[in-house]
C-alpha cells in the first residue's frame, strides 16, 4: 500500500472529535488546509481513523505511553507521516519540542516521517493570530501566546464552544498569511514542520522534525 496519509497524535477533544458525522475533526482540517497551502497534492488525512487522542499532558510526558502510541501507527502501511500536536499551556516549546523529539527518534528505525509541534499555551492562541479571517471585522489586539486563557477569552466574546467549533474556526483561518505575518511562533514551527516533511516525502526521506 502506498504510504501517502498523514495521521495525528493529539491532546483535545475538539481536535480528536469531529463535531457532527461526517466532518472532519479539528486536527485533519487543519492538516488539509497545510497541505492545500503548499500545493501538496498528493498526501492526505485518513478517512477511516479518527486522530489518537492522549488524555493529558501527563500522558504524553510519561515515558514510553507517547512511544507505544507511536508504534501503534506502525500498524498503519499507509502512514507517510504522524503529527503530534500538543497544548503546552506554561512550559517552553523551545525545549519541549526538541526533547519529544527525541525521543521519538530513539524509535528505530521510523517507517515514516514525524511532525512534533507544541501550541504554545493552547490551540486556541492560533484563532486569535488569525482572527480577522475567522472572526472578518476582528483582529486580536494583543499577543496571541501571551493569554493564558485563549478558548475562555473566545467564549467570552463570540460564543465559543472548543468540541462543536474547532473544526469550524480551524476552517476560517488563513494559515498562508498567518506563516507570512509570523504572529504565532507555534504556528510558524508547525508550518515549518510541513515544509520539512513534503520535502522529505517527495524524496523519499524520513524526517522528525525539529
Amino acid at each position: 500500500m502506498t504510504r501517502n496519509k498523514i495521521y495525528a497524535i493529539v491532546e483535545g477533544h475538539g481536535e480528536a472529535d469531529p463535531p457532527n458525522s461526517g466532518q472532519l475533526p479539528a486536527a485533519y482540517v487543519l492538516i488539509n488546509k497545510l497541505l492545500q497551502a503548499q500545493q501538496c497534492y498528493t498526501l492526505f488525512t485518513p478517512s477511516r481513523h479518527r486522530p489518537w487522542r492522549l488524555r493529558s499532558c501527563g500522558d504524553f510526558d510519561a515515558q514510553g505511553t507517547l512511544e507505544n502510541v507511536v508504534q501503534a501507527h506502525f500498524l498503519f502501511d499507509d502512514c507517510a507521516a504522524l503529527l503530534i500536536l500538543r497544548d503546552l499551556d506554561d512550559g517552553c516549546a523551545a525545549q519541549t519540542g526538541p526533547q519529544i523529539a527525541n525521543r521519538i527518534r530513539a524509535i528505530a528505525p521510523l517507517p515514516f516521517s514525524v511532525i512534533v509541534v507544541c501550541a504554545v499555551r493552547e490551540y486556541e492562541a492560533w484563532f486569535l493570530a488569525s482572527l480577522e479571517t475567522i472572526q472578518p471585522g476582528h483582529v486580536y489586539p494583543g499577543n496571541p501566546e501571551g493569554i493564558r486563557d485563549a478558548k475562555g477569552w473566545l467564549a467570552q466574546n463570540f460564543g465559543y464552544r472548543e468540541v462543536s467549533q474547532q473544526s469550524e474556526y480551524t476552517s476560517g483561518m488563513d494559515v498562508a498569511s498567518l506563516y507570512a505575518n509570523n504572529r504565532s511562533r507555534s504556528f510558524t514551527r508547525l508550518y515549518d514542520g510541513f515544509i520539512e516533511t513534503i520535502q522529505a516525502y517527495r524524496s523519499g526521506q524520513v524526517v522528525v522534525t525539529p
